[in-house]
């Protein structure tokens, strides 16, 4: 029925994606979609993908796995999804391929994932061009688990290893803390250390400052927050169609808070907070959410840095800012194109131009940001682009059935005129009981000209899902399953401490609880269905 309802939504626009693939005995392995929406916004926001494959949304334990960006408003957005039966490289190889097709070839520039040699096996042979960046968020969660118990609590060893990682800003600043962490708590051969130290140049974000807009997602929290807010409307024990219902609704939710941000950024205004010109051309452009980065920025340039000193280069001029931070950067400025690149590299991997460079082009006279610091992708006009298909045709996101709407439009009309002709005649019983004569001579003519079926169950569900139920079921669902529920359980008496004794309940033991039987009337371990009074009533 899924796959049916896929076939009717691409029906009705033929820019609707999907593919799936079944086993040798007709069971599902793979599947993949993604609507005219999903591709649009891959067209515009194409540059970093977060892939999470940790999600299980259904009942027969297939694997939701979700492609997700970054919109103009810093909000998570749905590219596509797939369910893996299995998670196995081939499985990764097939659904990577279809996000390909559905996306014109288009690879991302960055794509950022959880630790998996078969995703990144995967990912090598269909996407060689992406750099893939794995998930420090979940690299970092696991070091609790691989040290030694007396590091595990040891608030100085945390703060050396964030220093180390999130701090550095190049390699080899990297490797110049990165060593001396390890011999000072004695970490030479531990393995685990010694693995993620190989791994280095796919998770430190060091590794990652020159990759255009890299460290806009250094975890996979934006599909996480993602799921996050699926899961307010998708519970785990779900059918299939069932789960798209929901899903749906969702993805609609979604949108519709992007079209509340864009009207929020095109019809409100942020307040200035400096007299420079570069402030207020960037409310005029930025989004509200990226205009309030920028502006951190502008402030930060006004009253945090000062041009230290200045060496003339072939035509370039090299600036020594320091900031806030008492860090001297190095801003090479070209006078003839009159931009600059910095030794932060903010603008490189997050988009943002840094308070550094606009202290240089403020002090060089300049008013307004070149062309290239105003990236596309956080304007606020950046989705009025059109964006095509492999073959050239438009994606339209609101292809319908043209006999729907013109139904839908007449049911709007014959509901109007009704609601007029009701408050016409009720201020008269004469004029009620002419309508209601007249809709009673209305329905013996409708009943001849449409047959009356009363509707069943089966019916009903069919016309909210949107598809038939099939009589022939040609594709299957796993038959060994566990259909487990996430829903928390409500937690009751037992979960509490002891009455009266203060004794909390140990985990994983079921205390049991003197109850009153009504049988008996007694304080007892049993109830009416074990009382051996019962029994005894009954012989």
């Amino acid at each position: 029925m899924l796959v049916d309802q896929f076939g009717r939504l691409k029906a009705l626009n033929p820019a609707f994606f999907f593919e799936y693939e079944v086993d040798e005995v007709g069971t599902l392995i793979r599947l993949f979609w993604t609507d005219a929406s999903s591709r649009k916004n891959y067209g515009h926001f194409s540059d970093v993908v977060s892939f999470d494959s940790t999600y299980i949304t259904n009942q027969y334990e297939y694997t939701f796995a979700p492609f997700t960006g970054v919109n103009h408003h810093m909000q998570s957005v749905f590219f596509g999804a797939g369910f893996l039966l299995h998670e196995t490289e081939e499985s990764y190889i097939w659904l990577f391929r279809s996000f390909l097709r559905a996306m014109c070839g288009i690879a991302p520039r960055v794509i950022i994932t959880d630790e998996c040699v078969r995703m990144k096996n995967a990912i090598e042979k269909i996407l060689p061009n992406t750099t893939h960046r794995l998930c420090m968020w979940h690299i970092m969660e696991k070091v609790p688990g691989k040290v030694r118990p007396e590091l595990r609590n040891d608030l100085v060893f945390y703060d050396r290893l964030k220093h180390c990682v999130w701090n550095s800003e190049t390699p080899a600043e990297f490797e110049d803390r990165w060593q001396p962490f390890i011999i000072e708590f004695q970490l030479e051969d531990h393995e685990w250390f010694a693995k993620r130290y190989k791994l280095r140049a796919t998770w430190i974000p060091a590794y990652f400052m020159d990759i255009h807009l890299a460290g806009l997602l250094r975890t996979t929290s934006i599909s996480e927050s993602a799921n996050s807010f699926f899961k307010r409307f998708i519970r785990r024990k779900l059918t299939f169609v069932e789960f798209w219902l929901r899903f749906d609704t969702a993805l609609k939710c979604q949108r519709q808070s992007e079209l509340i941000a864009d009207n929020t950024s095109e019809y409100t205004t942020s307040e200035l907070l400096t007299s420079w010109e570069i402030e207020r051309q960037g409310r005029a452009l930025f989004t509200h959410e990226v205009f309030e980065l920028f502006q951190a920025q502008v402030l930060a340039a006004r009253d945090d840095c000062d041009v230290q000193q200045t060496e003339n280069r072939e035509g370039i001029k090299i600036m020594f800012v320091s900031d806030q931070y008492k860090k001297i950067r190095e801003v090479c400025y070209d006078t003839t194109s009159m931009t600059a690149k910095c030794s932060c590299k903010l603008f490189e991997s997050k988009g943002i131009v840094c308070r550094h460079i606009i202290r240089v082009l403020r002090g060089a006279k300049i008013n307004e940001l070149p062309s290239l610091y105003i990236l596309k992708r956080w304007q606020k006009n950046c989705k009025r682009d059109i964006v095509y298909d492999g073959e050239g045709n438009v994606l339209e996101e609101n292809l319908t059935d043209q006999v729907d709407i013109v139904v839908k439009r007449k049911i709007v009309a014959v509901r109007d005129k009704l609601e007029d002709l009701i408050q016409k005649s009720k201020r008269s019983m004469e004029g009620i009981e002419f309508l209601h004569n007249s809709l009673c001579g209305i329905e013996l003519g409708l009943a001849q000209l449409v047959s009356t079926v009363p509707c069943n169950t089966q019916e009903n569900e069919e016309s909210c899902i949107g598809s038939v139920i099939p009589k022939d079921v040609t594709i299957l669902t796993p038959k060994d399953i566990n259909a487990r529920g996430t829903c928390s359980r409500i937690k009751g008496h037992r979960d509490g401490a002891r009455s009266g004794s203060g004794e909390k309940r140990r985990p994983g033991i079921h205390q049991k609880v003197a109850r009153k039987c009504s049988i008996c009337k007694e304080m007892a371990f049993h109830d009416a269905r074990t009382c051996s009074k019962k029994q005894k009533t009954k012989q």
